[in-house]
């Protein structure tokens, strides 16, 4: 059995669910689950969920399926907020994209299981969302202290980086919100153009 965060859910077809997966041990892929006609509902994953999984390869090799799914923690909670689901959903979406191609699935693994316990445990999400996509970057060796900090507008620096460098606080008020949430854009913007991760 393989440990495994769902990263993404999508039909496929009519008896198959399409997983995207992040896994310490495999990294990133993507796998097919087949739906249970009998019991729809019987250990259907879910978006964020954490799970052992035993997966079989197609016979030509090309598909991975999910044999077997035991879950190990479902984070419901991310759900009851719509700001946390959209900034926990456009994380995993980042992961889901671009964990394939990156090179440390262990330390991966360990910030994404962070960052949706921190979701999930009511956190501020704008700045879990930030230290999450900062620390993504930093991890994977982009210059990010070097580069994209001289860049960010000073006006912005401050809150930043006592964001950056602090336990994310269950609230912020609005303008703290704001200034994450611009920094969190041009972090995004720099992302795209200054590295090889894909948005899209």
């Amino acid at each position: 059995m393989d440990r495994a965060l769902i990263l993404r859910v999508a039909p496929s077809g009519e008896s198959f669910l399409k997983l995207d997966i992040l896994s310490p041990e495999l990294g990133g892929f993507l796998c097919l689950k087949r739906i249970s006609k009998k019991n729809p509902q019987q250990s259907k994953p879910d978006l964020f969920d954490t799970a052992d999984i035993q997966l079989d390869t197609s016979k030509q090799g090309t598909a991975k399926f999910v044999r077997e799914y035991s879950l190990v923690h479902r984070r419901e909670t991310i759900g009851a907020s719509y700001q946390s689901l959209k900034h926990a959903s456009e994380f995993a979406a980042l992961l889901a994209r671009n964990a394939p191609h990156m090179a440390e699935p262990e330390e991966l693994y360990e910030l994404a299981e962070r960052s949706f316990d921190a979701f999930a445990d009511k956190k501020a999400p704008e700045v879990v969302h930030l230290k999450a996509v900062y620390l993504l970057l930093k991890n994977e060796g982009y210059p990010i202290r070097e580069a994209w900090w001289p860049q960010l507008e000073k006006s912005l620096k401050e809150i930043a980086k006592e964001t950056i460098n602090s336990p994310a606080p269950e609230t912020v008020d609005k303008e703290t919100r704001e200034v994450i949430e611009a920094t969190l854009q041009n972090l995004y913007r720099w992302l795209e153009h200054e590295t090889d991760l894909a948005l899209r």
